[in-house]
């Protein structure tokens, strides 16, 4: 997911509206909520909040 986010700027240089590292996480989980073949390339920690 970083990976992803760091081509988007790359990308858009004058940046991405709501594209934040605090979100990195989230939208990972919500991209394999939604296309669970996707598991195996993206590594998903526990999370400490909830």
């Amino acid at each position: 997911m970083k990976a992803l986010f760091e081509a988007l700027r790359w990308r858009h240089p004058h940046g991405v509206e709501g594209l934040n590292n605090n979100y990195t996480a989230l939208y990972a989980r919500q991209l394999l909520a939604e296309h669970p073949e996707w598991s195996s390339a993206i590594e998903l920690r526990r999370r400490r909040s909830p």
